[in-house]
């Protein structure tokens, strides 16, 4: 993760060590960043909802190359001191509620957490004296609302059809506005459906593993209940996504600007299905589910990647097929903790 490359096509290298500072860094984007971090050499503090973070992808010496510290986004006291204590040099923000279903029944906390949360992160920067830290906001392609036929650029304007997208969109607009008051280097990544190892089972390609994986061992109802299998997301390998915000690291004094971060390729939930049946060997009966089906849920949804690819010269690489393969791997020898 080099942060002072001046060739943004450039191989990535590491160029400096630095003082990283990583919010909901035991979330599943989270412990696959701090894995890259490490491995570059970097500093990381961890911020975490509590003191004892999550299990997930990190492995146990990884977890001890982290300095975690309990955080609560809505907490500005805790805020301000956590950032005069690491005195990061660049900021990952990913803390916040981060699925629609948890954003719909606590709406006001999700705008809470989401919105207000990143001002508050922000100001803390500032108060510190540390407005030359680049600071990397994991946004959500959620801002967009109901898509249409065509790749969704970042000039599209905000139209969010759920209360998760309307705290993301409430995020964008605070961070934009903050980072033009308090002059502050802030990059926003509207990440398009990341999917891959250590992903909870509220999400689709997880929950399909899972429940795959019972089947595969026997002595349950061998029929797989599910939602409209018919739409078309850009899914993005998580481990491409956070290569993705790293690159968005390495950018010079870029200030506030929205990057799209996707494949730009359409893939069906019919397809992440059929691919988890193959790896697992099974074949059972699939039962659509009326409870499973969302009111207005668009047909398709694909984001332009021209930008950040132009940019910065990243491009997703992992195939989505092995990211699927990986998936059901992980849930099969996982157990939470």
């Amino acid at each position: 993760l080099p942060m002072r490359r001046v060739n943004s096509h450039a191989p990535l290298r590491t160029v400096e060590k630095l003082r990283v500072l990583v919010t909901g860094a035991d979330g599943f984007v989270g412990q696959h960043l701090i894995s890259h971090l490490l491995t570059a050499g970097h500093d990381i503090t961890g911020a975490v909802l509590s003191d004892s973070p999550r299990r997930g992808t990190l492995s146990d010496s990884e977890r001890a190359g982290v300095v975690w510290c309990g955080a609560d986004m809505r907490d500005s006291d805790r805020l301000q001191s956590l950032t005069r204590e690491a005195r990061p040099e660049c900021v990952f923000h990913l803390a916040g509620v981060s699925s629609r279903a948890e954003a719909q029944t606590a709406y006001a906390e999700a705008l809470a957490v989401n919105s207000q949360g990143t001002f508050q992160l922000l100001w803390s920067l500032a108060d510190a004296g540390l407005a030359d830290a680049r600071v990397i906001i994991a946004g959500s392609a959620e801002v967009y609302g109901m898509g249409g036929q065509g790749r969704i650029a970042e000039t599209t304007a905000l139209h969010p059809s759920s209360a998760y997208g309307v705290s993301k969109a409430a995020q964008d607009v605070v961070a934009r506005a903050t980072a033009e008051v308090l002059e502050l280097d802030v990059r926003v990544a509207r990440l398009f459906p990341l999917v891959g190892p250590g992903q909870r089972d509220a999400f689709v390609l997880p929950s399909f593993c899972r429940r795959a994986f019972r089947i595969q061992r026997g002595g349950v109802d061998p029929t797989m209940h599910v939602g409209n299998l018919d739409v078309y997301r850009d899914f993005t390998d998580v481990r491409d996504g956070i290569m993705a915000m790293a690159r968005l690291a390495d950018l010079d004094q870029v200030r506030h600007r929205v990057y799209n971060v996707c494949c730009g390729e359409p893939t069906s939930v019919r397809q992440l299905l059929q691919w988890v049946f193959d790896i697992a060997g099974i074949a059972p009966e699939i039962v659509m589910d009326e409870e499973l089906i969302r009111a207005d849920e668009p047909e398709q949804i694909v984001g332009d990647p021209s930008r950040i690819e132009e940019e910065t010269g990243w491009q997703a690489e992992l195939d989505l097929r092995r990211t699927v393969d990986d998936t059901f791997h992980w849930m099969t020898q996982f157990r939470p903790t």
